[in-house]
């Protein structure tokens, strides 16, 4: 019974050790003194923006994350943790974990790695607060497209005066 323990353990670090693999963000929280109901509501609104929330020992998430980022901070962690990991974009992730944070006021961010950066819990509640990476893309397409429809505006008013000028000048000489 004992080795079967072990080999559950086992493949357990090794999915979280893939799952960690592929994460855009990887945020560690403490959980101490959440209600289990509110525990299984926070993983279902999270599941919504792809991220995948995993209470995991802390031991085990050591082992799965050495060689990895997160494993300096996965050296310090004590108490319950619970680990975010979020497939999606990682601002998004940050934003729904900031919000929970907010509501649930026993639920605390410690930190992570978010695309290969190392960040503390203040640091991913300012992720949150910066806009997605499609928002970002947006501004910068308006940005270059609103000089560019200026031009086209510019351009058609001179074309039109140009056309309105041949027209009188056609009407003039038709008339005499």
């Amino acid at each position: 019974m004992v080795a079967k323990k072990y080999k559950d353990k086992e493949a357990l670090v090794a999915e979280l050790r893939e799952k960690l693999g592929e994460a855009t963000a990887i945020v560690v929280t403490e959980y101490r003194g959440l209600k289990a109901g509110d525990l299984v509501t926070l993983r279902s609104e999270l599941r919504g923006s792809n991220v995948e929330l995993r209470v995991v020992k802390n031991t085990l998430l050591r082992r799965a994350s050495e060689g990895m980022p997160v494993h300096d901070m996965a050296l310090q962690l004590k108490g319950p943790s619970a680990v975010a990991l979020a497939f999606g974009e990682p601002t998004e992730a940050a934003k729904k974990l900031d919000e929970s944070a907010k509501k649930l006021e026993k639920f605390n961010l410690q930190g992570g790695v978010i695309e290969s950066m190392i960040v503390t819990g203040d640091q991913v509640m300012a992720i949150a607060k910066l806009p997605s990476k499609v928002e970002l893309q947006a501004k910068v397409v308006g940005g270059f497209q609103a000089p560019l429809a200026g031009l086209v505006f510019t351009l058609q008013g001179v074309l039109s005066n140009f056309v309105g000028t041949l027209q009188a000048k056609i009407d003039a000489e038709t008339a005499s």
